[in-house]
């Protein structure tokens, strides 16, 4: 299956969004901030990242550009509660293959990730 990185400072979520992906046969790589997200995407190679928007410090949109500027076609899907703050062409702009708002549906976002992937 594929290798997942996952990013959120919600600990509680990232938790089990990381249980979802491996009982779905995927391998995981939880963390809490997208300092130490873009460190281990430097040194693993990942299949597709799941990234929240609003961190401290490097926040989603942040990675995500950094992410894009070395590696501009690989997936990433945005997840946010905070959705109302942007603007979607703003966000799609950014060549993101979906932009979810919170609460998620886990089944849902595990579907997208497994199609993103097929499509690949």
């Amino acid at each position: 299956m594929a290798n997942v990185l996952i990013v959120d400072d919600d600990t509680d979520l990232l938790h089990t969004l990381a249980d979802a992906f491996i009982l779905f046969g995927h391998t995981v790589t939880t963390s809490v901030n997208g300092l130490e997200a873009l460190e281990f995407f430097k040194q693993s190679a990942f299949d597709v990242a799941v990234v929240d928007v609003e961190m401290p410090g490097l926040n989603g949109l942040e990675l995500t550009r950094e992410i894009k500027n070395r590696k501009p076609d690989f997936p990433i899907i945005l997840i946010t509660a905070y959705s109302h703050l942007y603007r979607p062409q703003d966000v799609l702009s950014l060549d993101v293959e979906a932009f979810l708002k919170k609460p998620l549906n886990i089944q849902e976002l595990v579907r997208i990730v497994e199609n993103v992937l097929e499509q690949r």
